[in-house]
């Protein structure tokens, strides 16, 4: 067997996986939270439901709790983000602990991919998938996302799942510099789908649902599905939610609905208070723009501002003129969070990093220091995300 990239039509896939073995498949990941929660591994939770469909019989584990068993036609490794020589590791443990099992990488990362990763997985004889999961098992169809099926209750309890994130829609129009999101078509479940996956994890007694769609506002249509759908079920999340706008979304149509879900929170990406900063990410509004929208957003539902330092191109001056417009918009703000900028592959920003700055240690989480433009120390970063959390 040779590497490549897994393209074949479907039927002969999974001919190759099943010949003299169940139609058993595991489905696998790391444990992925941020600096403020626990998250679900939605994708993996989608695909399974997903291959069901399809007569396949689907486990899904995380890595550290894999089961032990000799059953399984093939494995699948799900990598959302990470550095190769973890993923790398990953591979060669699945392999050990399933020495004959068909192993297969497919998730974000392996739209990120680099040459490095590329050569190892050549040598070591693996395939990656790098297009939507589900089209392995459809024959490369389009996805029919309006009859997506909901994920499993049994996916939730081998996962022991504690977060609290589901997703409604898939994509983002917008093409932010630092950002590693590869859909750029918006695709949009059912409110079925969506509130069969909210009623799954509050039976988990999960308290606050958070709905990580890159922006959950896009269209007022699609909310008031899932609202209308949560209300014929009786299921009410009022005060028990949150979820992602955009500056250019926030409009007098959209926040009357907004206000509808009475969320916790709504997190809005400022990223900046200066407007060649802004630029630089390849944002698409003004600091005086945004200040406008989130005086009369902070009319309807209490806002979190989320902040980003340490871009390339990032001098005292931005940071300075970050720190008066987080002063300004105190009034408005109930939360706010700093992000300090990491490189991800692939990305405008990535390669903006190559050229303009230095790399530091490790890429942990966004509180940890990994780059640091030219002009700039690390303790310029962690001075300014100090002030800027502090007022």
């Amino acid at each position: 067997m040779h590497f490549r990239l897994c393209t074949k039509p479907v039927k002969e896939k999974v001919i190759n996986i099943i010949a003299g073995k169940r139609n058993k498949l595991l489905l696998t990941t790391r444990k992925w939270h941020t600096e403020t929660m626990d998250t679900n591994p939605i994708g993996v939770y989608d695909i399974a439901s997903y291959a069901r469909n399809f007569g396949f019989t689907v486990d899904v584990y995380y890595m550290d709790e894999l089961p032990v068993t000799g059953d399984y036609g093939l494995v699948g490794l799900s990598v959302f983000e990470g550095k190769n020589e973890t993923v790398f590791n990953d591979i060669l443990f699945l392999k050990g602990f399933y020495p004959a099992t068909k192993i297969i990488v497919g998730g974000r990362w392996t739209k990120l991919m680099d040459d490095e990763a590329s050569e190892w997985f050549r040598k070591n004889e693996i395939d990656v998938w790098a297009n939507e999961g589900e089209k392995f098992f459809n024959g490369d169809n389009e996805i029919n996302f309006s009859e997506y099926p909901g994920w499993y209750k049994k996916d939730i309890l081998t996962t022991h799942a504690a977060g609290r994130n589901i997703m409604s829609s898939r994509g983002c129009p917008f093409h932010c510099y630092f950002c590693h999101n590869p859909e750029n078509k918006i695709n949009y479940f059912s409110p079925r789908y969506t509130v069969d996956n909210i009623q799954l994890l509050l039976e988990q007694k999960v308290p606050v649902i958070f709905f990580a769609d890159d922006i959950f506002t896009l269209k007022e249509e699609h909310m008031l599905g899932i609202y209308e759908e949560m209300k014929s079920r009786s299921i009410n999340i009022s005060g028990q939610n949150l979820f992602f706008t955009h500056v250019n979304l926030i409009k007098q149509n959209t926040l009357p609905v907004m206000k509808l879900f009475n969320p916790v929170e709504v997190q809005v990406g400022l990223e900046s208070g200066d407007n060649r900063m802004l630029k630089l990410m390849g944002k698409s509004f003004t600091v005086e723009k945004a200040f406008s929208i989130i005086k009369e957003l902070a009319n309807f539902v209490p806002v979190n501002g989320l902040f980003l330092i340490g871009y390339p191109g990032e001098t005292i001056e931005s940071l300075s003129n970050t720190l008066e417009f987080v002063k300004m918009l105190k009034p408005y703000l109930t939360k706010k969070w700093v992000s300090i900028y990491q490189p991800i592959k692939n990305t405008i920003g990535y390669y903006e990093s190559l050229k303009n700055g230095i790399f530091h240690g490790e890429l942990i989480n966004n509180s940890i220091i990994h780059y640091v433009p030219d002009g700039l120390q690390a303790e310029d970063l962690i001075k300014y995300r100090d002030l800027i959390m502090q007022n």
